[in-house]
C-alpha cells in the first residue's frame, strides 16, 4: 500500500513538472489587435509619412530659412527643404521669384562650399544685383543645355552629385512629365540638394512629385509678392499670402528707366552687341536681359562681373 502511494505521488510530481516545462516553453499569447495597433503606430511615426493637419509637430527635418518669418511658419521644417524638389509656378517671369529665393541663396553661398546652379535660365543673371543682395557670385554656376533632355540630365546630375546646395531650373513645360519630377525628387534627396523648378502657372493642373509647390503672382504694391502654398508636407494648402520682398532682400523696386540706364552702362563694359529693351518686371535688377542665342551646344560657365 505504501509503495502504491509513493508511486502515485511520483507520477503526480512528474506530471506537474512536465506541465510546468510545457507552459514555460510556450510563448505568451499575443492579441492580434494589439500587434496591429503597434505596427500602425510605428508606421504613423515614420518621418516620410505626410499627415495633413500635423505641420506644427513636424520637426524631424529642419528646413532652410526662407528669410520671411511669415512664410517659414507655413512650411514644414520652418523653411525651404534642405534636400528635395520644390516648384514655383509663375504668373509671369520676373514676378519676384528670384528675390524670394535671394535670402536662401545668400545664406547658402556663404555657409556652404557648394555651387548654386542655374540650369537653362531664360535670362542672364545680373551679377551686381545679386552681390547687392548679399550673394557670393563666385558660387553661381550657369548651365546652358542644348535641349530639354540635356536640361533634365543636368539637373539630375547636379542634384545627385552633392556638389550643389541649390539648383534652379527652367525646363520645357511642354515636355516635362510626372516621372521626370519623380527622378529629380529622388536625386535631390540623394545629393542633399534643394532643387527648384520654375514653371508657368498653368502647370498647377499637372501632377508633380515635388514636395512643395508655390504659386506666385505680383502684389498690389511695388515690392510685394502674393503667394499660394499649393502643396506642402503635413498641411493643407494656404491661399493669398502677401510678402514684402523688399524688406528681406534690402532692395527696392525701381522704375523701368532707372534699371534700363544701369543695364546700358553694364552692357557697355561687358558686351558689344546691343540688347532689346526690357519688359517691365519686378525682377529686372536680377534677371537683367534675355539670354542671347547659342550655337546649339551645351556649355557651363561661372557668373562673373
Amino acid at each position: 500500500m505504501t509503495e502504491q502511494i509513493q508511486a502515485d505521488l511520483l507520477d503526480a510530481a512528474l506530471s506537474a513538472a512536465s506541465a510546468a516545462t510545457a507552459s514555460a516553453a510556450k510563448p505568451p499569447a499575443v492579441n492580434p489587435s494589439e500587434h496591429q495597433d503597434s505596427a500602425a503606430e510605428n508606421l504613423l511615426r515614420h518621418p516620410d509619412l505626410w499627415r495633413a493637419g500635423q505641420l506644427a509637430a513636424n520637426t524631424v527635418h529642419k528646413g532652410l530659412a526662407t528669410g520671411y518669418a511669415g512664410l517659414d511658419k507655413l512650411l514644414p521644417g520652418r523653411g525651404w527643404p534642405q534636400a528635395g524638389l520644390m516648384e514655383m509656378l509663375l504668373a509671369c517671369a520676373g514676378v519676384g521669384e528670384l528675390r524670394l529665393l535671394a535670402p536662401a541663396m545668400r545664406a547658402l553661398s556663404h555657409t556652404q562650399e557648394r555651387w548654386i546652379a542655374w540650369v537653362n535660365p531664360p535670362f542672364i543673371p545680373y551679377a551686381p544685383a545679386l552681390e547687392a543682395a548679399g550673394v557670393d557670385i563666385s558660387r553661381i554656376l550657369l548651365i546652358h543645355p542644348q535641349n530639354h533632355k540635356d536640361t533634365l540630365w543636368s539637373v539630375e546630375r547636379a542634384c545627385k552629385s552633392g556638389t550643389c546646395s541649390l539648383v534652379l531650373a527652367w525646363p520645357d513645360e511642354k515636355k516635362l512629365k510626372l516621372k521626370d519630377t519623380q527622378r529629380l525628387q529622388v536625386a535631390a534627396k540623394q545629393g542633399g540638394t534643394l532643387a527648384c523648378l520654375l514653371r508657368p502657372q498653368s502647370a498647377q493642373a499637372q501632377p508633380s512629385m515635388a514636395e512643395l509647390r508655390l504659386g506666385l503672382k505680383a502684389g498690389t504694391e511695388p515690392g510685394q509678392l502674393r503667394l499660394d502654398v499649393l502643396k506642402r508636407r503635413g498641411g493643407w494648402p494656404v491661399q493669398d499670402v502677401t510678402l514684402n520682398i523688399d524688406t528681406a532682400t534690402g532692395t527696392r523696386h525701381r522704375r523701368q528707366q532707372d534699371v534700363q540706364q544701369q543695364l546700358t552702362l553694364w552692357r557697355a563694359q561687358h558686351i558689344s552687341a546691343p540688347q532689346a529693351p526690357l519688359q517691365d518686371s519686378q525682377e529686372t535688377p536680377l534677371h537683367a536681359f534675355e539670354r542671347p542665342d547659342r550655337d546649339g551646344s551645351s556649355h557651363v560657365e561661372q557668373l562673373v562681373h
